[in-house]
């Protein structure tokens, strides 16, 4: 890393009130930065009166950052409101000696489109408007942009040159797991994260009703599961739906498991219901699944094929095959699974992913 003093302007389309992955990764990547001894603006739609203290406590952040909101009324974006808010982070931000660094397609479209130079960090393809404009604009946005793609097959599909763009996998901060925390739950599964259709409830259904003695904890925000889905899982004495915590527990959480899955199915969707991820995912619940230091089983996806390696850091079962996720787990209650060996590798690989090493990398593709 070359300058440590250079300021940072982080914009994310978040307000602080939200349960997102999204908002989670940009916290933690803003710490990360700070705590590289960079200065750190974090722009925002609305802080939605959510004190730095509280969020430093929730999500273990380990430094101070400023979070400047742009709306104190508004918490979701529309292409009005986002071209407002732009217009408004244009004039904030235009200073030549700082990064700016957007986690929001349509903020840097605006910015490349008035010669402001940005790094945009990606993680899924874009989609209607927001689409039709990069596509117009490609030129402008390519003289003026260095990409972050959270997932090589991303390029497939924005086609960047080698010299524009990193891939860069999300990550865990090593510090908060740090804790001494025994395994209260055996014959159990523990999943957290997100319940969106695909990523994962519907295999966990399918296993509880064939895996009546097995108990399988959820925690997720419950209003992004499909109804459905919800409903038989409520009917089921073996899955309980905890909801949403906060991050500051998820490392207790899955260090009281011995077994942590994530059951992917073939067609992943988020936020955007129309957009499959599965080929651009880089989940943050794996990494912090690998600092836990427990047994992994996961679906086979080649999104993450690179990190986990099956019978090495984690046990990978073909999404469709549910026969060998029972007989898994099943091997698993028996101690039939060399444990030691499994914890060993998924620590040894969570350091190859941590914030810090996240961000020296994307600093020194930034400044070189």
């Amino acid at each position: 890393m070359k300058d440590r003093k250079i300021n940072i302007s982080y914009i994310a389309e978040i307000n602080l009130n939200s349960k997102s992955a999204y908002k989670h990764q940009v916290l933690k990547m803003c710490d990360a930065f700070s705590q590289k001894g960079f200065k750190v603006k974090l722009f925002i739609i609305n802080a939605n009166k959510v004190k730095f203290n509280k969020l430093k406590r929730n999500y273990l952040l380990k430094s101070n950052f400023k979070i400047v909101e742009i709306y104190n009324s508004i918490n979701h974006l529309n292409f009005l409101t986002r071209l407002l808010f732009s217009i408004k982070l244009f004039f904030l931000i235009k200073n030549k000696d700082e990064i700016i660094f957007s986690r929001s397609v349509f903020v840097s479209i605006f910015l490349s489109i008035f010669g402001v130079k940005n790094v945009l960090e990606v993680h899924q393809p874009n989609s209607g408007l927001t689409n039709l404009m990069f596509n117009f604009f490609r030129k402008k946005i390519l003289r003026n942009t260095k990409f972050i793609l959270i997932n090589k097959n991303l390029n497939k599909i924005f086609l960047l040159r080698k010299d524009k763009f990193i891939v860069a996998d999300d990550g865990v901060d090593l510090k908060d797991f740090k804790s001494v925390q025994n395994i209260k739950y055996k014959d159990s599964c523990v999943y957290t994260g997100s319940l969106f259709q695909g990523k994962g409830v519907e295999i966990i259904l399918k296993l509880a009703k064939k895996l009546n003695k097995f108990t399988f904890y959820i925690y997720g925000n419950l209003k992004t599961a499909p109804a459905k889905i919800l409903n038989d899982c409520l009917k089921l004495k073996n899955i309980k739906l905890l909801g949403h915590v906060k991050y500051s527990e998820i490392p207790k959480i899955l260090k009281s498991h011995k077994t942590i899955i994530m059951p992917y199915s073939k067609k992943v969707f988020g936020n955007h219901k129309d957009i499959n991820i599965e080929k651009y995912m880089s989940p943050l619940k794996l990494f912090d699944y690998l600092a836990a230091g427990r047994i992994i089983v996961a679906s086979k996806s080649q999104s993450y094929s690179h990190i986990l390696k099956d019978n090495i850091n984690s046990i990978l079962c073909d999404s469709s095959n549910l026969d060998k996720w029972v007989k898994t787990l099943k091997d698993i209650s028996k101690n039939k699974i060399n444990f030691s060996k499994l914890k060993k590798n998924s620590l040894e690989t969570a350091k190859h992913f941590s914030w810090c090493y996240r961000i020296e990398k994307i600093i020194n593709f930034i400044v070189k």
